[in-house]
């Protein structure tokens, strides 16, 4: 049996648990998954190297450099390369003897456990993306594409088990990376239901009428331009909506743009980035959460949106495109309003159907969190991973 002793790794230098940490989506996970090793008697050990480079690489500041010129892009690679060679050193320096297993979060262009699994201790990896085929075409923020690929194949092939947060995922990784379909684990998103808790939120709103509200990075996929366009529409018709957007990232610009292009201005925030701590709050000044994930270019959807699990945590009912993460959360017209991605009138569709039942949506949104609680806490998260590594690594 596994001691209750892990040490949980992360060498990628912008993944941060700081409060004011740009890439939100990865806080997340980490302080959850840690949380849930915590609740369980687990003793967490932790080298996060986000947690230990200049502030400005993980805030907002940092969001220009990684998606600017190739040169660089490729100054940052080599970066990369060097901290982590350097810090899967000083990893094992500050754990040996502290820790019987290692879990680490998957970072572009290399490692730190495959030091401890040189000393025969078992390392596990999550990852949340096939990074060797979102180099080549959802990101830009990497150069050196070729060499990333091989040491994510690498990383895969040489720990003991893969953790990923879906099965569109997993399947990539067997079909795509040669990974051997019983070496890789699902476990998908959730949520800190201590954290994101609306007795305890102070709500804030910036529109007296029905508002929809986006948290996230600001990436292609989220979609934004198409709700941007339904929401243009949909005030067409009468409908007295707006949107308020929470986050930043590479599509901020054009989608400002866009809103203003359509006449917008007055009905939708684009708030920026906040503190990851003060996410709740905006939450609760929203009516209904958004996830509009659209389906990427590699044929699949396979993210596990933690947006969709916090809006359901803070009280609110969720409108998302209909992929597998939502159809499980959320029961259609009872916690939330689902779509078909990259349908228009779809969309329309269930905005409407939320506008007219916007005097039961607390009543919708309290089942959305009694749901949450009963089914997708990090705790229970955790605790099902982890019979399940006990398993596949101890036989």
């Amino acid at each position: 049996m596994l001691k209750n002793r892990v040490g949980y790794l992360s060498g990628a230098p912008r993944i941060s648990t700081l409060p004011e940490a740009a890439v939100s989506g990865p806080r997340t996970r980490v302080l959850g998954i840690v949380k849930g090793f915590e609740s369980l008697g687990w003793k967490v050990n932790s080298f996060i190297a986000g947690d230990r480079v200049p502030r400005k690489w993980v805030t907002e500041e940092s969001e220009p450099a990684v998606n600017s010129k190739a040169w660089k892009i490729f100054l940052i690679d080599l970066v990369r390369l060097g901290l982590n060679f350097v810090n899967a050193r000083k990893a094992w320096n500050e754990l040996n003897g502290k820790v019987d297993l290692v879990y680490e979060y998957n970072a572009a262009l290399g490692s730190l456990g495959w030091i401890f699994k040189e000393y025969e201790i078992p390392w596990v990896v999550e990852t949340h993306r096939p990074l060797f085929y979102e180099v080549e075409a959802e990101r830009q923020n990497v150069f050196l594409k070729k060499l990333a690929r091989e040491r994510e194949l690498k990383v895969y092939r040489d720990c003991d088990l893969i953790v990923t947060i879906t099965e569109a995922l997993k399947d990539i990784l067997v079909t795509q990376g040669g990974i051997p379909a019983e070496k890789v684990l699902v476990v998908p998103s959730s949520v800190d239901t201590d954290v994101f808790n609306p007795e305890t939120a102070k709500p804030k709103r910036f529109f007296d009428g029905f508002t929809i509200g986006f948290v996230g990075n600001l990436y292609v996929w989220q979609r934004l331009d198409f709700l941007l366009e339904v929401l243009r529409e949909l005030r067409d018709e009468g409908l007295d909506i707006s949107l308020t957007v929470v986050g930043s990232g590479q599509m901020q610009k054009e989608w400002m743009a866009k809103a203003l292009d359509l006449e917008l201005a007055g009905n939708v925030k684009f708030v920026g980035q906040v503190p990851g701590n003060a996410v709740p709050d905006y939450i609760a000044g929203f009516d209904v959460g958004y996830s509009g994930h659209q389906q990427l270019q590699i044929g699949t959807m396979y993210h596990s949106p933690l947006k969709i699990y916090e809006y359901m945590a803070m009280g609110k009912p969720v409108v998302a495109s209909a992929f597998a993460d939502a159809i499980e959360a959320i029961k259609d017209g009872e916690t939330g309003f689902l779509f078909q991605s990259g349908d228009k009138e779809s969309l329309k569709a269930a905005l409407r159907k939320a506008y007219a039942n916007r005097e039961s949506l607390p009543e919708i949104g309290s089942k959305a969190r009694e749901e949450i609680i009963a089914n997708y806490s990090w705790n229970a998260r955790v605790e099902m991973m982890l019979a399940k590594i006990q398993d596949l690594l101890v036989g």
